[in-house]
């Protein structure tokens, strides 16, 4: 089976006129979406600020010669610097426009949101939003979706949605891997009801998902049809929380657990990623265990557990999980002089999690016999 250099180079030749956008492009999207544009694309959502995808990625190289000094963080896959050089010089690809790209970091707000907005001339734009980068603060907002019905990003991703459409009045697509697809989700359910009828498709790849509230609501379930969640057959993140949406079972590469989260290693065939008929057992296994934990907890208790978490990984004023690796003797050091009631919190928890884990495995292994 094919990798997203194998599609470019069986696909590359052709533009979005001649075959229209599929779901292998909308990962190239959001994958693009984790480069840091700042200074070299505009921050505008007008037509004319869009600057061709070429021209942007050469910039980008001219500005940081060195790649082996390109800092992504631990989460981000150093292998989109490769698919940022193929990309640039496919037909299908190199005369992408990219514009409006917005880039926040708010400790403060506990928001971590980007996103990019791609144009492909006469068939319309995508937007894609960034998933969890490197940052703490992002992590620790990912964690605040377990208690939070709203998070900034989220606000934010609903702003950003309604500046594109108010700028460019044709179709638009929308994609986000992992936080950036449930970024994707959010904006267009939240979206006026002519924004959400130009909507043509929304790709969330391994993004997790919402409370029961959200998928209740009418507006939700208006796109609900235009919705197309991808995991991959050993998926963690993307079966989070809640989803009232199929979502397609995709092979990867990786032999199982986090790594399949990386959306490089997601295999292709043709034009579409290879599906598969259901996830693993471990998957569905770990997806029980994760839900029965959040859902045995409190909001309060959730919010607890996620202070808890981010003063214990803030206990040495660590800003990326780069830095907190690096410095790891320093941080456990300083790590103990945390209010016990953090550790508390945290055994307490992750005590739960792993009986839950043992009696879900045995009740399976009983169910099997």
């Amino acid at each position: 089976m094919g990798s997203l250099f194998d599609y470019l180079n069986w696909r590359g030749d052709l533009s979005f006129s001649q075959a229209e956008i599929n779901e292998v492009d909308g990962m190239i999207f959001s994958l693009l979406s984790y480069i840091d544009f700042s200074g070299i694309a505009s921050t505008s959502h007008e037509e004319s600020c869009a600057i061709p995808l070429r021209s942007v990625v050469n910039s980008y190289f001219t500005k940081h010669p060195d790649p082996k000094k390109i800092n992504l963080g631990l989460m981000v896959p150093r292998d989109i610097l490769k698919l940022l050089r193929v990309v640039k010089d496919t037909v299908r690809f190199r005369s992408v426009g990219v514009k409006a790209h917005v880039s926040i970091l708010d400790p403060e707000r506990q928001m971590q949101f980007s996103a990019t907005t791609f144009t492909l001339g006469e068939c319309g734009e995508v937007v894609a939003f960034r998933g969890t980068d490197d940052t703490i603060v992002g992590w620790k907002e990912n964690f605040n979706m377990s208690f939070m019905e709203v998070v900034p990003a989220q606000t934010e991703a609903v702003s950003y949605l309604a500046e594109a459409a108010a700028a460019f009045k044709g179709r638009i697509s929308l994609a986000g891997h992992s936080k950036g697809g449930n970024l994707a989700i959010y904006a267009a359910a939240r979206s006026t009801e002519q924004v959400q009828d130009r909507l043509t498709s929304i790709w969330s790849y391994d993004g997790p998902g919402f409370f029961h509230k959200m998928l209740n609501d009418p507006a939700y379930i208006r796109i609900r049809p235009i919705i197309r969640t991808l995991i991959p057959q050993s998926a963690v993140v993307g079966l989070l929380l809640e989803h009232e949406e199929n979502y397609v079972v995709v092979k990867s590469r990786q032999r199982g657990g986090v790594l399949q989260h990386d959306g490089m290693t997601w295999e292709i065939v043709g034009s579409s990623f290879v599906h598969l008929r259901h996830v693993t057992g471990d998957s569905r296994r770990l997806d029980r265990t994760l839900n029965q934990l959040i859902h045995s907890m409190s909001l309060e208790q959730r919010e607890q557990f996620t202070e808890s978490i981010y003063q214990l990984l803030s206990a040495n004023n660590a800003l990326t999980l780069t830095e907190l690796v690096s410095m790891r003797k320093k941080w456990i050091e300083n790590g103990r002089r945390v209010d016990p009631k953090v550790y508390r919190t945290i055994l307490g928890t992750l005590t739960a999690l792993i009986n839950l884990a043992a009696k879900n495995f045995w009740d399976d292994i009983r169910h099997k016999n």
